[in-house]
């Protein structure tokens, strides 16, 4: 009988698969592959845009909208130990009426009529008010341009162990140099900083009450109050308090801490042994006289310092709050100041305040329409259009403060750790107002000086090193806050452009970027960038005119002659010269603003909705195969291209314009960016 055979195959010998199949295969997943490309191509625009226009969107509703809390408003007062215990206790008002002088300064007491003249200490030497012999005055003379008298206040009944923290207060005026010019009546030497102005007399009224340990048993810190002196005997020193009180801080920390700058005179053991926790600058800002169009006081509580650092959170809502208060005497709400007709603000930019409410106007007006299609309650909707106006107005301002704002005289006080903020105070005095002028005190003046003490009682109750706080923040208006939490995932979104094109161009192309071309190119924006930030350091001169241009003719000619010696005269189909130096731009792009958001949100945020469409989003579609250097885009594109990339150098819209001088940022971030999208532009 006959066997049959039977085939199997085996791991050994596979079953062969013809050519024809195998070109098949390779033409279905080339099919696959160019759908799946297809597919994330038509993606890719929503990728890119989508969470920008989100996170530009959810930044300007940051104050009506809180994602952190889940309501429909901005967060409101942040409150820690002292904010519970502003409420606790009221302060009595201040006086009204300055007290009349009992006798003069002459010649018998030569040490007050010249080295003590028209200061602090002179005041209080003249005896016009009673004051506690606790209280010591010194006339510190800090360097041969800044003189200041320090008033010390000591606890009167304090805790078992010493008081080693301290809170200093600076009392000064805007412009009092050109003030004192004009008024002659300054150049006697009775006491005058009583009479000079209503803050001067109030806060001599705050310093009796703080040396009294009936009035004032709560006082467990020493307490610093430290004025500018605007004389050295019968002539004026060289600067007066305006730069000035600004000048007079940097000089105070400096003689404080013990600076080793040989110019800087140290001040004595006695006045210099406390740890300052918090400083406070109360400054007197002229006013033009009272009107009817001018007739608000105005307060600024400006925490702003430099390159955007601020105090912890709870100062600034403890002043806010200490402000609120009422006093503990019976007295007309009218009559404090934030109950008065008065304005609070958190920047120094009203008018940008007013332009930005005046041109949301229109939305007031679209609120009306709602409320009759609606039926909404008469003027909900327009109430809320205007307190958004006002909010996002306040907001842009304190914004602008912390990136391009006037050094606010307490920012080296915040550079050496400690919390402080500057109080600008703004009140019109009407002439005809007999209540308002000398002999008596202005009522907001007063009521100032009852919050600064209210203020004093609240941060005088807890030992600051066992304190934690909020530091990074931004303020729409005085009462309300964006949290870091808050703010950093919408500014997330606007630098995620960058990442998403460069994690395409990383997936799609790495495999035929060029990175030694990349290499060449950024090391010539390094070099060049590099030689900007030398020589605006060195020399004043060049800069805007020769050195800015030179740069863009060697960065260009880098791009060019790195290109053409790489390869010889064309480039592949999937310009990968292009996008090579594209992935390292948006990568670039990504390194240089997650620190900078992290540490200054105020600067990093307008500077990635900048960068982010320029890098990522704006990018002109590909064309056919050119030679490097040329291009099959429009004559249109480019010049609308050059005219954009002419606008946005730094010596046209930044300096001065924007900034005062190159700083850290325009070097380190602006410049190597601007120069390398101008290489990118180029291919």
């Amino acid at each position: 009988m006959p066997s049959a055979t039977i085939t199997t195959s085996t791991a050994a010998n596979p079953p062969t698969i013809s050519a024809e199949t195998k070109l098949q295969n390779q033409k279905q997943d080339r099919q696959r592959q160019l759908k799946r490309q297809q597919q994330i191509n038509r993606l890719l625009p929503y990728l890119l845009t989508v969470p920008y226009i989100i996170g530009v969107l959810w930044t300007t509703l940051h104050p009506i909208v809180s994602v952190i809390t889940g309501e429909l408003k901005c967060r409101g007062s942040y409150i820690d130990e002292n904010g519970l215990d502003v409420h606790r206790h009221r302060v009595t008002s201040y006086p009204l009426q300055r007290v009349e002088l009992p006798l003069l300064l002459g010649g018998a007491d030569t040490l007050s009529a010249t080295r003590y003249r028209n200061g602090m200490c002179a005041s209080i030497i003249s005896k016009r008010i009673p004051i506690s012999p606790s209280i010591e005055c010194y006339h510190h003379r800090a360097t041969d341009a800044i003189a200041f008298d320090i008033v010390r206040i000591l606890p009167a009944m304090g805790p078992i162990i010493e008081s080693a923290e301290a809170i200093v207060i600076v009392v000064g005026e805007q412009d009092t140099q050109h003030r004192l010019e004009e008024d002659k009546t300054y150049d006697n030497a009775n006491g005058d900083w009583y009479d000079r102005s209503d803050m001067n007399a109030s806060i001599m009224h705050m310093i009796q009450k703080l040396g009294n340990k009936e009035t004032c048993p709560w006082l467990t810190k020493n307490v610093f109050i430290v004025s500018p002196v605007l004389h050295e005997g019968n002539a004026p020193i060289e600067k007066g308090s305006s730069t000035d009180l600004a000048d007079a801080v940097d000089a105070f920390i400096a003689s404080y801490t013990g600076s080793t700058n040989i110019n800087v005179r140290p001040l004595p053991p006695d006045f210099s042994y406390p740890m300052i926790r918090s400083l406070l600058v109360l400054s007197d800002v002229p006013t033009p006289p009272y009107s009817f169009t001018n007739h608000h006081t105005e307060v600024r509580i400006l925490p702003q310092g430099k390159g955007g650092t601020l105090p912890n959170l709870d100062l600034v809502f403890t002043t806010q709050l200490s402000f609120q208060s009422q006093p503990a005497s019976e007295a007309k709400r009218i009559s404090t100041v934030y109950y008065g007709d008065s304005e609070f603000r958190v920047h120094p930019y009203r008018e940008l305040e007013m332009n930005i409410r005046k041109r949301l106007e229109i939305l007031g007006t679209v609120g009306v329409g709602l409320e009759k299609l609606f039926g909404w309650k008469e003027g909900r909707a327009k109430n809320a259009v205007d307190r958004y106006a006002k909010d996002f107005g306040g907001w842009l301002g304190f914004i602008k403060s912390l990136v391009v704002g006037t050094t606010q005289p307490h920012s080296s006080a915040l550079g050496h750790g400690i919390d402080s903020l500057t109080i600008e105070v703004r009140i019109p005095i009407n002439p005809s107002d007999p209540d308002s002028t000398y002999p008596f005190i202005h009522p907001h003046y007063a009521d100032i000086t009852r919050c600064i003490e209210h203020l004093l009682r609240s941060i005088s109750n807890l030992h600051e090193r066992l304190h934690h706080s909020i530091a990074q923040y931004t303020m729409p208006s005085p009462a309300t806050f964006v949290s870091h939490g808050e703010y950093i995932i919408p500014a997330i979104l606007v630098s995620l452009p960058l990442v998403v094109r460069a994690a395409m161009l990383a997936l799609r192309d790495i495999s035929r970027f060029r990175f030694q071309f990349v290499s060449s190119v950024l090391a010539a924006v390094i070099l060049a960038s590099f030689i900007i930030g030398l020589w605006t350091t060195t020399f004043d001169w060049g800069v805007n005119t020769v050195l800015f241009p030179a740069s863009y003719v060697f960065v260009i000619w880098a791009t060019l002659k790195s290109a053409n010696g790489i390869q010889s005269q064309y480039m592949y189909d999937e310009h990968s010269y292009q996008n090579s130096l594209r992935f390292a731009a948006c990568l670039l792009g990504v390194y240089l603003h997650v620190p900078l958001l992290l540490a200054n949100y105020s600067l990093g945020f307008p500077s990635s909705a900048f960068w982010s469409p320029l890098l990522a989003i704006f990018v002109v579609p590909f064309s056919t195969p050119m030679p490097i250097g040329k291009s099959s885009e429009s004559t249109t594109s480019k010049r609308l291209k050059g005219l954009i990339y002419i606008a946005t150098s730094p010596p046209i819209i930044l300096v001065p314009r924007i900034f005062e001088s190159y700083t850290s940022y325009v070097l380190v971030v602006y410049t190597p960016l601007h120069l390398l999208l101008l290489s990118l532009w180029l291919l």
